[in-house]
């Protein structure tokens, strides 16, 4: 898990299974934009994700269907409240990732036609690896 270092930093075990996590839409803006600060958390932090950007809608979908989906790939700059996220109200990391800003994406959107991507199936779930 892309996180177990965070964990070791929080004296937490790592989980068994992946958390998952949601941002708004608020927290979304360029890759040049501002991040504001919220004055009611006093551990902010950051780290640089790749974005996986879904070009086509579906449920259920199969491992094998699921690079159809994918329109490309893009820099995340993943901002968190760490206070909110492993402090406050129950631990909740939606809470501590989703305040306005908190999401600079960009500036390029990278084609899966134009990286070599393949999708191993061997695992659960799937592991992805490209070559840039």
């Amino acid at each position: 898990m892309n996180y177990a270092d965070h964990c070791k930093e929080q004296n937490v075990p790592v989980p068994k299974e992946p958390i998952i996590f949601s941002k708004f839409g608020s927290s979304i803006v360029g890759p040049y934009d501002e991040i504001i600060l919220p004055p009611e958390s006093q551990e902010v932090d950051w780290e640089v994700e790749l974005a996986v950007v879904i070009g086509k809608t579906g449920k259920h979908i199969k491992a094998t269907d699921a690079m159809a989906h994918v329109a490309g790939f893009t820099v995340a700059h993943d901002v968190s409240a760490r206070d909110w996220q492993m402090k406050r109200n129950g631990k909740q990391w939606l809470l501590g990732k989703t305040f306005d800003t908190f999401c600079p994406l960009g500036p390029a959107l990278v084609t899966k036609d134009s990286v070599a991507v393949t999708v191993k199936l061997d695992c659960v779930p799937a592991t992805l690896w490209m070559c840039l």
